[in-house]
């Protein structure tokens, strides 16, 4: 990342564990501290995916925080998640980026999993961007695309606790986000495709059996995020736009193994077309 003007956090002391009956007031104890620091009212928010910190190499932060910095801030583990927050413009908007998340297949529960999301409805943003590596389901799909995700499917079963008992998902994804989107990618010259995203539980990577029923059910791209945050920014009343950086391809029967490394690679070099989309689409807000 560049030095630019930010500077990081001098807050010590251990992360803590989310308390299952407290989220609230952990969400609002976080957002507090980062007000201190000098995060106030970011209008947008983007969550970064596996590999995907390059995009914050992009513009210069006016400041980076650790999440470990940040009270109750549950802890990144996976390669790839650099595990900070950086604030910044871009396209003239206000910016937090989460660089890195957690996952379900870590360990974390589904509270731990949306912290990201919630914190950034408490600090007043209205807007989020989820990314993510994903594998290629679409046969017509290159390592290397940007796929704009228009609809999800989630594969992930299982308790999880949100504001409300009961939320319609017909619109999980703006619409208005994503013709924006797919302007920008015409003008700057970036592949964008479009698909359904579906997000699995993770850590393993799909059997040739399961990718050709993900293909048969609708879908395009796999991966294993994304889907709680979304309906958790969505019971929150923010618009999503999402994008789906395809890092490996799904081909049954071709006898090649799915690395992380690989994915990882395909991350870095996706950082800047990711960085031009969401710029432009932010210029149009």
């Amino acid at each position: 990342m560049r030095s630019g003007s930010g500077m990081e956090s001098a807050m010590s002391g251990a992360p803590e564990k989310v308390p299952e009956g407290a989220p609230e007031r952990v969400i609002k104890r976080a957002a507090d501290r980062l007000r201190e620091l000098g995060v106030v009212s970011p209008g947008v928010c983007v969550i970064l995916g596996s590999g995907l910190s390059s995009f914050t190499d992009s513009f210069d932060p006016d400041l980076t925080v650790p999440y470990e910095k940040i009270p109750g801030f549950p802890p990144t583990a996976v390669a790839g998640h650099r595990g900070t927050l950086v604030l910044g413009r871009i396209g003239g908007e206000k910016t937090i980026v989460f660089a890195g998340r957690v996952h379900l297949y870590e360990g974390h529960s589904p509270l731990d999993v949306t912290f990201t999301v919630r914190l950034a409805a408490e600090l007043g943003v209205h807007t989020i961007v989820v990314t993510n590596a994903s594998g290629g389901l679409d046969p017509g799909f290159e390592v290397g695309d940007l796929m704009l995700i228009a609809d999800q499917l989630s594969l992930i079963s299982g308790p999880r606790r949100l504001p409300v008992p009961t939320f319609r998902m017909g619109c999980a994804y703006s619409e208005r986000l994503r013709r924006k989107a797919a302007t920008v990618a015409a003008e700057e010259g970036v592949t964008l495709r479009s698909g359904v995203y579906i997000g699995a539980l993770g850590p393993t990577y799909e059997t040739p059996a399961e990718i050709r029923m993900m293909r048969r059910i609708g879908g395009s791209a796999i991966g294993m995020s994304t889907v709680l945050e979304v309906q958790a920014a969505r019971v929150l009343g923010l618009k999503v736009m999402g994008i789906a950086l395809v890092t490996n391809l799904a081909v049954p029967g071709s006898g090649h193994e799915t690395t992380h490394k690989e994915v990882l690679a395909a991350g870095r070099a996706g950082g800047e077309k990711l960085y031009r989309i969401v710029s432009g689409v932010a210029r149009r807000m």
